[in-house]
């Protein structure tokens, strides 16, 4: 694994905590108590990111 790899990986890692244990249930708490619309935004980037993630990565190596 090259250190470029390993740059990448550890920048998804931070990505993906702070997506999933901070944006996500913020947003979806926010929609849930009224004062917001529809999460569509968490939805997305909460089903994309391993995909994102899972291509980059694959690229790099190829």
């Amino acid at each position: 694994m090259s250190k470029r790899e390993k740059k990448w990986r550890r920048i998804y890692l931070f990505l993906m905590i702070f997506i999933y244990a901070i944006f996500v249930p913020v947003t979806a708490l926010d929609w849930l108590a009224g004062d917001g619309k529809f999460p569509y935004t968490a939805i997305i980037v909460g089903i994309a990111l391993p995909f994102i993630r899972k291509n980059h990565l694959t690229t790099m190596k190829g």
